[in-house]
């Protein structure tokens, strides 16, 4: 994550998130899939920072831990289909955001 290092100076907030896939329909972003929380793992920043990629209330637990995020972005995560949010999802993963704090 030396890469991202070099951002720290410049940036207002980091972004931690999944590299897209290698498709021609792959989005920037928002394509469910999960960050190597390990990548950053210990790791401390001189700037704000968030997690994003692939969170689903069952994997926040995890991530939050490995990671030391003290913010993060869902949206794929709370989904039952592209572009459609689930009450039901949205719920869960605020219950499982609330239990850690």
């Amino acid at each position: 994550m030396l890469g991202a290092a070099r951002y720290e100076e410049v940036a207002d907030l980091l972004l931690f998130d999944a590299k897209p896939p290698r498709r021609p329909d792959a989005l920037p972003g928002g394509n469910g899939l999960a960050f190597d929380w390990e990548l950053i793992a210990g790791r401390s920043w001189r700037c704000q920072w968030m997690l994003s990629g692939g969170l689903t209330a069952e994997l926040l637990p995890e991530a939050v831990r490995l990671s030391g995020a003290q913010a993060v972005d869902v949206s794929s995560g709370v989904e039952s289909r592209p572009g459609e949010k689930d009450l039901r999802k949205i719920r869960a993963f605020l219950a499982a955001a609330h239990a850690l704090g």
